[in-house]
């Protein structure tokens, strides 16, 4: 989660009095030094802003309903927010098809981009050069933007060949994406920039959802949701290298920087820590509340834990315990991090 430097955002300090009300919240000035998170409350619907140090909200940003994934550029100045738009993926209609553009030393919605008639858009990446993909759910379609802070319409859009394609993590270059393709089992490598070139398949079982990929990017993993199974495949051609059963259901899974895989477990509200060798259990740490949203900072020391029951948990990874915990608005999920 990228952090913005104290150059871009101390100018709100002066200008901060003067910005109206958004979302019915008063904003505060940002107190230079001071870390801050950016979360997505996917049923506010809207972005809440938190000091970190005491979870103190200090502003809010309304946007269109159900916004869902959140990303920032390298240089801390712009986050971008899929609109996935309905509830649930069994919920009728056709979803969102709006990208936010938001300024976050600001707080503000800077423009949205319509990507009708592509819908419920829920996977979000950038790459190294900052290019922004968004993937379509419904309409199986990996959608980039080369420069997203200012372009109308997408550079590029590949087909993935799913029937939902929810979830999807990214190589650093922008060139293979791995989407999970809940609804037909399957995980699927795409070639992010030529759509000649034909996506690699691989059947996974009922559910795969939450993946990552290990630092070196040679291991992808991936949860198959409702089976409680982690998957390592190799990250070249999806070849199975090894399994292991968790706890039941689970949700996410994220790399730390030394390679251990953190584990949120919907069907006992806890976290897990796993070596990236074995896929063994090392360590676990009861939450009380399931996670949905497992939010790292750049440096992969701290987790910023998004709970089912309107609360964000900090937890210190290094010592693998829970420092603080606040309350938040309705569904949190995702989040990004930065510095005043």
């Amino acid at each position: 989660m990228p952090y913005l430097n104290r150059r871009q955002t101390l100018g709100l300090l002066a200008a901060s009095a003067a910005l109206p009300l958004l979302g019915g919240y008063p904003l505060q000035a940002f107190a230079a030094g001071d870390e801050y998170i950016a979360l997505v409350e996917k049923e506010a619907p809207g972005i809440g802003f938190y000091r970190l140090v005491d979870g103190k909200r200090v502003g809010s940003l309304e946007l269109p309903e159900q916004p869902h994934e959140i990303v920032a550029d390298r240089q801390g100045r712009y986050a971008y927010v899929g609109q996935y738009g309905v509830k649930s993926w069994q919920a009728p209609g056709e979803g969102g098809h709006q990208v936010s553009v938001i300024d976050l030393a600001e707080r503000r919605l800077v423009r949205s981009i319509d990507l009708s008639p592509y819908h419920r858009l829920h996977g979000m990446r950038l790459d190294d050069q900052g290019r922004l993909y968004v993937l379509s759910e419904t309409d199986s379609l990996l959608i980039r933007f080369d420069r997203p802070a200012t372009a109308e319409s997408p550079s590029q859009i590949v087909p993935v060949g799913g029937t939902r394609s929810h979830y999807f993590v990214l190589t650093r270059d922008g060139r293979r994406a791995y989407v999970a393709d809940t609804l037909s089992g399957l995980v699927i490598l795409v070639d992010a920039h030529n759509p000649a070139v034909l996506p690699v398949k691989k059947y996974l079982g009922q559910a795969p959802e939450g993946c990552c990929l290990s630092p070196d990017e040679r291991t992808f993993y991936v949860l198959d949701r409702f089976a409680g199974i982690l998957h390592a495949l190799d990250a070249r051609d999806l070849a199975p290298i090894r399994q292991i059963k968790l706890r039941g259901e689970a949700v996410r899974v994220a790399a730390l920087p030394d390679g251990r895989l953190l584990v949120s477990n919907l069907a006992d509200k806890s976290l897990s820590l796993l070596r990236p060798d074995t896929l063994a259990e090392v360590a676990y740490l009861p939450m009380g509340s399931a996670v949905p949203g497992l939010n790292l900072d750049p440096r992969g020391e701290r987790l910023f834990a998004a709970l089912e029951d309107n609360q964000l948990a900090v937890v210190d990874l290094r010592n693998w315990r829970e420092i603080r915990r606040f309350a938040t608005g309705k569904a949190p999920d995702t989040a990004v991090a930065f510095q005043a």
